[in-house]
């Protein structure tokens, strides 16, 4: 790899993970959290925050092995041609399935708030085709859009989040870990948690477009730390202002967190909106990131340096996934197993990779 495709500073490869992971999932996860933990959803926040800042840490050791190398193409290696194969399919599918998730969540956003009469094909279809394009640019200019409009994003949900003290409640988090409150049955809500968590295997791409290799895994373990924090402050206020209770009733939490919020400003008076507005940036990151990995990954599996021919041709594969999920509940199923899916990836496969690469990997840099 020449220096002089080199290009990501640190800074940029936290802000991208941190764009990867920041999206739709987090106006949702505080309903599933309370689901599962009652008034103590915050703390399994918390511990899903923990547990993958540890897998951060093991990813971004093993991609530094690598420095000039995708874990596409180191993977056979250690693996073997056919496994090897196998795994990146798995891979690439599990990024491919995050973008008609992705493009459905947008599509509800927008039909419940913005343009609740705006038809399928438009919204999505127009979202898709700008998706496409920014995905096709080069990674530095991925960068640069990501680090403007998820800082945007994530300034906006941290004032809803400060603003909306004026209604919390600390007896709302309260009794802390009670027997009655817990049911780590419902694994479907446990594991639908994780998809806020999947944006851990950004690392493995883009370490041959750091400038500073050696800085990668602080980095990487920087980034999955902040995601926890936000997730986790986000949690504790969505229930303090609304309940356990209430919190699991409701579908897009987030946005009724916004709708609580009285700020004396005529411009701020829909605060909800706003949030909206900056949240489709913060979903935009997300997709467009998925499909420039997409890309980029089917490009070095078949040996073609054109990665932008897969990215436009996979566009009436990936619009038509995104009709089949049809609603909020079919979607949130859907998330269920891309999160299924990247758990996997994430807790089997990258430890196998590390395991191996001991014996057979570069030393680390």
């Amino acid at each position: 790899m020449r220096e002089k495709q080199r290009s990501l500073s640190p800074r940029q490869v936290t802000l991208l993970i941190l764009g990867f992971g920041i999206g739709g999932g987090i106006l949702t996860l505080p309903s599933l959290a309370a689901e599962v933990l009652g008034a103590s959803g915050w703390l399994l926040v918390l511990a899903l925050g923990v547990l993958y800042t540890g897998s951060a840490w093991l990813v971004a050791r093993l991609a530094a092995k690598f420095p000039e190398e995708t874990i596409i193409e180191y993977s056979p290696r250690l693996l073997g041609k056919w496994l090897g194969f196998l795994f990146n399919l798995v891979f690439i599918v599990h990024l491919i399935l995050i973008i008609p998730v992705n493009i459905r969540i947008l599509q509800e956003l927008v039909n419940y708030s913005l343009l609740p009469g705006a038809p399928i094909w438009f919204v999505s279809g127009s979202y898709l085709l700008v998706l496409t394009y920014g995905a096709t640019r080069p990674v530095d200019q991925i960068a640069q859009v990501n680090e403007l409009l998820i800082e945007i994003a994530l300034s906006i949900g941290l004032f809803v989040v400060f603003t909306a003290f004026q209604h919390f409640e600390p007896l709302h988090l309260r009794p802390l870990l009670s027997k009655d409150q817990i049911h780590l049955d419902k694994i479907e809500q446990l594991i639908g948690m994780t998809f806020s968590y999947g944006s851990i295997p950004v690392v493995s791409m883009i370490v041959p477009y750091i400038r500073q290799p050696q800085q990668v895994t602080k980095a990487t373990v920087k980034a999955v730390s902040l995601l926890t924090l936000v997730y986790t402050i986000f949690t504790v206020v969505t229930l303090g202002v609304f309940g356990y209770k209430e919190a699991v009733k409701l579908s897009w939490v987030g946005l009724e967190l916004a709708k609580s919020v009285n700020v004396q400003a005529v411009i701020l008076q829909r605060l909800d909106l706003i949030l909206i507005v900056s949240w489709i940036s913060a979903l935009y990151t997300t997709g467009l990131i998925a499909s420039y990995l997409v890309g980029s990954a089917l490009g070095q599996l078949f040996g073609s340096r054109k990665g932008t021919a897969f990215i436009w041709g996979l566009v009436p594969v990936v619009y038509y996934l995104s009709i089949l999920l049809k609603n909020y509940f079919v979607w949130n199923q859907a998330s269920f197993y891309v999160a299924l899916l990247s758990m996997v990836v994430i807790f089997i496969c990258y430890p196998l990779l590390y395991l191996l690469s001991l014996g057979k990997g570069k030393r680390h840099v």
